[in-house]
């Protein structure tokens, strides 16, 4: 089950990556573009754990611990998306690797309590 939720979660964080690298540009920018993303990634990403647990028909009780492994490939990644941003993402206003770095954890911590949400909530 580890190295599944790893695998999940290395093509969801690589995916949010590269979408960040092509067409990061146009939705994270200074001011009001990256208030809208704190208040839209964060659930969005908690729906995305949401949807991966019940398509992949894992047990209640297994969730929170599913969703904590998605989340680790996220820290890794992040790391060195954070320590090389201007490299990562040129396409980015170097000023902005700040706030990206708090998102990402924002989007971090949603995952993991979207796990934690969904396995006291047997009945969804």
């Amino acid at each position: 089950m580890i190295v599944r939720w790893m695998i999940v979660g290395f093509v969801i964080w690589i995916a949010i990556a590269v979408a960040f690298r092509f067409a990061g540009e146009s939705v994270l920018t200074a001011g009001s573009g990256v208030s809208w993303l704190f208040m839209i990634l964060p659930v969005a990403m908690l729906l995305v754990t949401y949807v991966c647990l019940k398509l992949m028909k894992v047990a209640p009780t297994d969730r929170a611990e599913a969703a904590s492994i998605m989340a680790v490939p996220g820290l890794i990644v992040g790391i060195y998306e954070i320590n090389s941003f201007t490299n990562v993402f040129p396409n980015l206003d170097p000023s902005l690797g700040p706030q990206f770095a708090s998102l990402m954890f924002a989007c971090y911590a949603a995952v993991i309590i979207g796990g934690i949400v969904t396995s006291r909530l047997e009945s969804i």
